[in-house]
């Protein structure tokens, strides 16, 4: 079956002199792996196009047995120029690749993820975002795909949880209570600061990120209740300098 299809190219390789493997986040199917045979000197068919940090609109098929995916052809939608000649953008664009790599995507959100994800690279490549600016890609990726607790109200009472008191985030069950409903047998206590933070997150998108600049302990939080968090539900956890399935 041949499709046509946007994607985003993850990660290449070479396994034969003029042939190539290709690791890209397709708009419908999630991450996939093909094959691009003649991938490195095809001009006519890959000129430009065959590199991390693309968007590209690709051809596929199968070889005859159907066994793996064959790239026929491929045109480039948008290179990302910033991202390639900026090492320090370059490394922001591969945490949030290397995230996406390893997380396991529910088919229903691929096209909401594809969309997140381009909208991250054309924020990278057009300004200057913090370095903490995977961390919001992550933690949206987890909502968008259906990890998507609510930080502003209760879940026992259900009383607004803006005040200046601190949260208790219920990691395993994606709930906040108030200090008044916590048993204090389970949840990590978190500032009202961070919970703000975290339920802005669900609300905006990469655009909107770049303007966030957050004390450090509300950094500091955010990154380590979202990490357990991720880690539970979407069974990633960032070790050294990439992610590990648990």
């Amino acid at each position: 079956m041949e499709l046509t299809e946007k994607v985003v190219i993850l990660k290449t390789g070479k396994f034969k002199e003029n042939d190539l493997w290709v690791r890209f986040l397709s708009a419908t199917r999630g991450v996939q792996n093909a094959f691009a045979f003649g991938g490195s000197r095809s001009r006519r068919r890959f000129g430009g196009c065959l590199e991390p940090f693309s968007q590209v609109l690709f051809k596929t098929g199968t070889n005859k047995t159907g066994t793996y995916q064959v790239l026929q052809e491929g045109s480039l939608v948008k290179g990302y120029p910033g991202i390639r000649s900026d090492f320090r953008k370059m490394g922001l664009a591969a945490n949030c690749f290397k995230f996406i790599e390893s997380a396991v995507l529910e088919r229903d959100g691929n096209r909401a993820v594809f969309d997140l994800l381009t909208e991250t690279l054309d924020v990278i490549e057009e300004a200057d975002p913090d370095d903490f600016f995977p961390l919001f890609f992550r933690a949206k990726v987890a909502f968008e795909q259906g990890y998507n607790p609510d930080f502003t109200i209760c879940a026992q009472c259900g009383k607004p949880l803006f005040s200046s008191r601190p949260v208790v985030f219920n990691i395993e069950k994606g709930q906040l209570n108030c200090l008044d409903c916590n048993d204090g047998r389970q949840g990590e206590t978190i500032s009202s600061g961070t919970a703000r933070t975290l339920a802005w997150i669900q609300d905006t998108g990469p655009a909107s990120w770049i303007n966030l600049r957050l004390p450090a302990d509300i950094r500091q939080e955010c990154f380590s209740v979202m990490d357990r968090f991720m880690a539970y539900h979407m069974g990633v956890v960032w070790e050294g300098n990439g992610y590990r399935k648990i």
